[in-house]
C-alpha cells in the first residue's frame, strides 16, 4: 500500500470532510500523513484513528482582514512547499484541500517528477470572498482568487468538489470537467448513527431547536436569535443551542444578551470535535439551518443539515438552489431566507404539530439517506486513489 501526504489549512480535530477522507485511506491500507493549521492547546505530532497529523504554527490565532488571511495562507503554503521540496519522492500521492486554492502548487517538485496530485475543492473561494468582504468578481482580489484557482485546476491532477452544482462551476471557469469528481460532505453513520424514532417528550419537556458549526454571518445565526426572541412568549421553554465558535460569537452573544435571552440561547465555549456533537444534539426537536442568500450559500449543501437527517432530526432552512435539488417541502420544512418572521412562524409551525416534525424526520431518511450513505459513496474517492496510483 502507499504512503498518501494530504494537507488543509484547517483544524484537523474539527474538519469532518478532511477527516473521513484520510480515514478512508487508512481503511484501504494506506499510511496517511496529514498537515494541518495548528490551533491552541493542540499537540504539534498525534496520530488520530491511524492517521499521522502533524500541525505547522500561523501567524495569528484569528485573521480578520483579507491581508490577515492571505499573510497567513503565504506562511502555510510557504511550510507546505519546504516540506513537499524537500521530500519530493517520499509520497506516492499527495491530496490538498483548500481553502486557498494555490496551497496545491506547493506540491511543484512531486508534480515534476511524476507524483500525482489531487485538488480537493470545499468552497469556492472567490464567492466566500466577495460575501465575507463586500467585494465584486471586477475587485482585484476577487480576480486573483479566480485567477489562482483556475492555475490550481490545471495543475492538479484530478479535481474533487462537494457537490454538481460546484463542478459545473468550475467547468464553467475552465476546469477540465473529466478531471472533476463530486464527493459529496456525507456524515460519517459511525459518528451520526441512524437512530430509531424517538417517543414524544413530556408535555413540560423544553422544545430544543440546535445549531452547531462555524458561526459566520452568512451562515445566518443572528436571524435564528432574533426569531427566537419572536417566540419567547409563544414557546415558554423554547432553547436554541449554538454549539461550534467563528468570527460572529461576541456579535451573536451581543444580540442575545440585548434581546434578554441569557436563559434561552447558550453557546458552547468553543468548536467541539464532531464525535462529540451526536451527545450534545441528542434531545434536539428541531435542527436549525438559517443561510443568508448570496453565491457562496446558494451553491452549499450543509454538512450540518445530513447530519441532522442522518440522526432523524427535522429541519429547517432556506430554500437555496443547492438545497432544493436534494431535499423537497416533505423532507424539511423551508422558510424564506434573512426573514425572522418567516424562520419564528416555520418554528412554531413544527412546535404545534409533533406529528410533522415525525414526518419530515421519516421522509428525509426515506428519500435521502437510502441513496447517499458515506460508506458507499466514498468508493468516489478511493477508487480515484487507486486509479491515480497505478
Amino acid at each position: 500500500m502507499a504512503t498518501i501526504f494530504m494537507a488543509a489549512y484547517t483544524n484537523y480535530s474539527r474538519d469532518p470532510r478532511v477527516k473521513r477522507e484520510a480515514e478512508a485511506l487508512v481503511g484501504e491500507g494506506h499510511r496517511v500523513v496529514f498537515m494541518a493549521r495548528r490551533q491552541p492547546g493542540t499537540p504539534v505530532r498525534e496520530t488520530i484513528a491511524g492517521v499521522e497529523v502533524f500541525r505547522t504554527f500561523g501567524l495569528k490565532d484569528k485573521p480578520n482582514s483579507f491581508a490577515e488571511y492571505m499573510a497567513d495562507y503565504l506562511l502555510f503554503f510557504l511550510m507546505l512547499c519546504v516540506h513537499l521540496t524537500f521530500h519530493p519522492l517520499r509520497y506516492q500521492l499527495i491530496h490538498v484541500n483548500n481553502m486557498p486554492d494555490f496551497l496545491v502548487l506547493a506540491a511543484w517538485l512531486p508534480r515534476l517528477l511524476g507524483r500525482p496530485v489531487i485538488h480537493d475543492i470545499h468552497d469556492l473561494m472567490p464567492e466566500i470572498y466577495m460575501e465575507k468582504f463586500g467585494a465584486n468578481e471586477r475587485h482585484w482580489a476577487i480576480r486573483m482568487l479566480l485567477l489562482q484557482e483556475r492555475l490550481a485546476g490545471k495543475f492538479a491532477s484530478a479535481v474533487l468538489t462537494v457537490e454538481e452544482r460546484l463542478k459545473d462551476i468550475l467547468s464553467a471557469r475552465g476546469f477540465n470537467r473529466d478531471k472533476i469528481s463530486v464527493l459529496i460532505n456525507l456524515p460519517d453513520e459511525r459518528i451520526f448513527r441512524l437512530r430509531a424514532p424517538r417517543p414524544p417528550k413530556p408535555s413540560d419537556a423544553p422544545f430544543v431547536l440546535v445549531y452547531h458549526g462555524t458561526l459566520a454571518r452568512r451562515l445566518g445565526l443572528d436571524i435564528a436569535i432574533e426569531a427566537v426572541a419572536l417566540l419567547k412568549c409563544k414557546i415558554p421553554r423554547i432553547e436554541l443551542r449554538i454549539i461550534g465558535a467563528g468570527e460572529e460569537r461576541e456579535r451573536l452573544v451581543a444580540l442575545r444578551d440585548a434581546k434578554g435571552l441569557q436563559d434561552t440561547v447558550t453557546f458552547s465555549a468553543g468548536f467541539v470535535p464532531v464525535e462529540e456533537i451526536p451527545a450534545m444534539v441528542d434531545d434536539a426537536d428541531v435542527g436549525l439551518i438559517p443561510l443568508r442568500m448570496c453565491d457562496a450559500t446558494d451553491i452549499m449543501l450543509p454538512t450540518k443539515l445530513l447530519e441532522y437527517v442522518n440522526v432523524g432530526i427535522p429541519c429547517i432552512t432556506p430554500k437555496t438552489g443547492t438545497i432544493a435539488r436534494y431535499f423537497d417541502e416533505s423532507m424539511v420544512r423551508f422558510f424564506d431566507a434573512e426573514n425572522p418572521d418567516s424562520l419564528a412562524e416555520a418554528i412554531f409551525d413544527l412546535y404545534e404539530h409533533p406529528d410533522k416534525r415525525a414526518s419530515l424526520s421519516r421522509m428525509s431518511c426515506e428519500k435521502f439517506i437510502e441513496t447517499y450513505r458515506w460508506q458507499e459513496h466514498k468508493k468516489v474517492y478511493t477508487r480515484l486513489v487507486a486509479k491515480l496510483l497505478k
